[in-house]
C-alpha cells in the first residue's frame, strides 16, 4: 500500500510543479513616455542556430549611456559593452572593437546583432518608440524584426521577470535578479 501511495506521489510530482511553473505575461501598468536611467542584474541566455550560452550580466543605462558586462557565474567579466556619444566599444578576450551603434558592431564581432537601443525599453515590458510595432494577442510585442514575450514576476514587480526576444534562428532570454536606482548624473 506505501509503496503505491509513493509511486502515484511520483507520478502527480511533475503535475504538481508543472503547475507551479505557470507564467503570466506582463503587461505594463501605464506606458513609459520618457526613457529613465536604471541598472539591473540577471541571467542572460544566447542560442544561435541551436548553439547556446548561459551568463549573468550586469547593465547600467541612461540617456546616451550604456555600460553592459558579461560575466561568468563566479562574477569574472568575459566581455563589456559601452555606448556613448562617441560610439560604442566592445572588449573581450583581451581584444577591442569600436563602431557606430551596438547592433553593427555585435553583428560583426558576434554574428548576429544585439538590439540595445530597443533593448532598454524592452527589458521593462515596453515597446520602444518611434518604430512600428504590433502587439499581438497573447501580449507578445514585435518589433524591429524580434518577436518579444514578456513574462510578469510573481510579486507583481513594474517590470517583466523574464524577456525572451527570437528573430532569425536567434533566441535571447533575459532574466531580471534585480533592479536599482542609478543616478541621474553619469560619470565616465
Amino acid at each position: 500500500m506505501k509503496r503505491a501511495l509513493f509511486r502515484a506521489a511520483l507520478v502527480a510530482l511533475p503535475l504538481m510543479l508543472g503547475a507551479c511553473a505557470t507564467q503570466v505575461a506582463f503587461r505594463p501598468q501605464q506606458e513609459l513616455v520618457a526613457d529613465a536611467p536604471f541598472a539591473l542584474s540577471g541571467r542572460l541566455s544566447v542560442q544561435v542556430d541551436g548553439k547556446g550560452q548561459l551568463a549573468q550580466f550586469d547593465w547600467t543605462h541612461a540617456a546616451g549611456r550604456d555600460a553592459l558586462s558579461v560575466n561568468t557565474p563566479l562574477g569574472n567579466t568575459v566581455a563589456r559593452v559601452t555606448r556613448d556619444a562617441a560610439g560604442v566599444v566592445l572588449e573581450a578576450d583581451g581584444k577591442r572593437w569600436q563602431a557606430e551603434d551596438v547592433e553593427t558592431l555585435t553583428e560583426q564581432v558576434l554574428g548576429w546583432p544585439l538590439p540595445l537601443a530597443n533593448l532598454v525599453w524592452w527589458v521593462r515590458g515596453h515597446r520602444a518608440p518611434g518604430v512600428p510595432a504590433v502587439t499581438l494577442p497573447d501580449g507578445a510585442l514585435e518589433q524591429q524584426g524580434w518577436q518579444i514575450r514578456f513574462t510578469a514576476d510573481e510579486a507583481g514587480s513594474a517590470y517583466p521577470r523574464r524577456i525572451e526576444l527570437s528573430r532569425d534562428g536567434i533566441v535571447l532570454r533575459i532574466v531580471a535578479s534585480q533592479w536599482r536606482p542609478y543616478p541621474l548624473a553619469v560619470t565616465p
